[in-house]
């Protein structure tokens, strides 16, 4: 079993809805992994760099943008060194208002990541029920995490945290309590 010294989920949120479900993740990921939830907007981009996993939870904003702290941190990434870090994401769009840019901040912030030198090999998820034109959030034809669409979804983001949780507990060889 992979033990973790010092996981955390970051998240940034504009409207609320980000902040909900990262409650919700944290709560699903309890007791077999301890995540301490930090807004974005409250570190800088160097800290990234001291927990050995990160749950990142970024909506994309305005037209295939990233959440307004997570930019600010994205901007101060490229001198930041990640090796040794491991991460996944959950990321929160609007599939229908949206559909040319559905859940690219997703995709901007895990280029990015891994750039750095962090592992995001973790979490992908299947794009089917989901309907949009387009995503940099796709890569090797997955999300490259958790896609939620609170507007148009609701009803869908408690059975797709579940399922997710299993999934990264699972691709971390963490047993589930």
């Amino acid at each position: 079993m992979a033990a973790f010294e010092n996981p955390v989920l970051l998240y940034g949120s504009c409207t609320g809805k980000t902040e909900y479900i990262a409650e919700l993740i944290v709560k699903e990921f309890e007791p077999t992994l301890e995540l301490e939830m930090v807004e974005i907007s409250s570190i800088e981009a160097g800290d990234l760099a001291k927990y050995d996993l990160i749950v990142c939870g970024i909506p994309t904003w305005d037209i295939g943008e990233l959440e307004h702290a997570w930019q600010e941190v994205y901007e101060e990434l490229d001198d930041v060194d990640l090796n040794g870090v491991r991460f996944t994401i959950f990321g929160l769009g609007d599939q229908r208002g949206y559909s040319d840019t559905y859940q690219d901040a997703m995709g901007i912030l895990y280029k990015k990541m891994v750039e750095r030198g962090a592992a995001g090999d973790l979490g992908f998820t299947t794009t089917d029920g989901h309907e949009f034109d387009e995503s940099l959030g796709i890569i090797d034809g997955k999300f490259c995490g958790l896609a939620l669409d609170e507007d148009n979804q609701d009803d869908l983001s408690e059975v797709r945290i579940k399922t997710w949780a299993k999934q990264v507990l699972d691709e971390l060889s963490l047993v589930q309590a």
